[in-house]
C-alpha cells in the first residue's frame, strides 16, 4: 500500500459514537469484537453493484415526430454488496456471528417500552467507505436488507458466546471448546456469502445548505459523502 494511502477495503462504521452503536465494549456484548474494526469490515474484496438515475416525465405532443422529457429528480441507486466471509480461526469465528448479529440489529427499531425514551427510534444511520476518496468516501447509508447463506455441504464450528473478552485493538485465543460442551455455543460456517443492500441517507436540510453541483463536480465535496 502506498506511503500515506488510507484503508480502501469496504467498512460500515458508526455515524456518531461507536457505544451509541455497538454498545459498550465489554466480556457481556456480543458486538464487543466489532470495537476492534470501528464497525464491520469486510475481510475480503466484495462485488458491489450500484449506480445513479435520472429521472424524466415523457411528454408526447399530437402530429410531432419526436417527444420531450421533463426531468423530475436524480439520485443514487441502492448500493449491493455481496461479500465472502470466513472461519478459519476462533476470532474469525466470532467476528462473523458478531456480523450476522449486527446486521441483524441494525435492521430494526426501538420498540415498546423499554427503553420507552427511545421507542420509535428507527434503524441507525451507517456510515459506508470503500476504494477510496473519488469511489465511496464517508456515505450515509442505511441498511434494507441483510442475507446470509449457510451451505449445507460446508464445515460449522463453534463459537464460545458464554463469554466476549476481546479488547479493542487486539485479537486474543480465549474461544476454545471444552469437549463434549455445547452449553454456551453457537454454530457458524467455515465460510459464508453475506449480502447486504444498502440505500444513501442524506439529511434534507443538510443536503439544501451544503450541495453545490459545480463544487460537487470539482470534487470539493468528496469527503462530504455524495455519490
Amino acid at each position: 500500500m502506498p506511503t500515506g494511502q488510507r484503508d480502501f477495503r469496504a467498512k460500515l462504521q458508526p455515524k456518531g459514537n461507536i457505544v451509541d452503536l455497538l454498545g459498550e465494549n465489554t466480556a457481556e456484548n456480543l458486538l464487543s469484537i466489532l470495537h476492534v474494526t470501528n464497525g464491520v469490515l469486510f475481510p475480503y474484496t466484495p462485488s458491489v453493484t450500484t449506480g445513479t438515475a435520472a429521472e424524466y416525465d415523457p411528454s408526447s405532443f399530437i402530429h410531432s415526430n419526436f417527444g420531450y422529457n421533463a426531468f423530475i429528480r436524480s439520485y443514487p441507486k441502492p448500493i449491493s454488496i455481496s461479500a465472502e466471509f470466513t472461519a478459519q480461526s476462533d476470532e474469525e469465528a466470532l467476528y462473523l456471528l458478531a456480523v450476522i448479529h449486527f446486521f441483524r440489529f441494525v435492521t430494526k427499531m426501538y420498540f415498546g417500552i423499554n427503553p420507552y425514551n427511545k421507542a420509535g427510534t428507527p434503524p441507525p444511520v451507517l456510515i459506508f467507505n470503500y476504494l477510496g476518496d473519488y469511489m465511496f468516501n464517508n456515505v450515509p447509508v442505511i441498511v434494507k436488507s441483510f442475507d446470509i447463506t449457510l451451505e449445507a455441504n460446508i464445515d460449522y464450528v463453534p463459537v464460545n458466546t458464554s463469554k466476549f473478552d476481546i479488547p479493542a485493538g487486539q485479537f486474543q485465543g480465549k474461544l476454545s471448546l471444552p469437549p463434549g460442551h455445547n452449553a454456551g455455543f453457537s454454530y457458524v460456517p467455515t465460510h459464508a456469502t453475506v449480502t447486504v443492500e444498502l440505500d444513501t441517507q442524506y439529511t434534507p436540510i443538510t443536503v439544501r445548505n451544503e450541495f453545490n453541483l459545480d463544487k460537487f463536480r470539482s470534487g470539493a465535496l468528496i469527503n462530504k459523502g455524495y455519490i
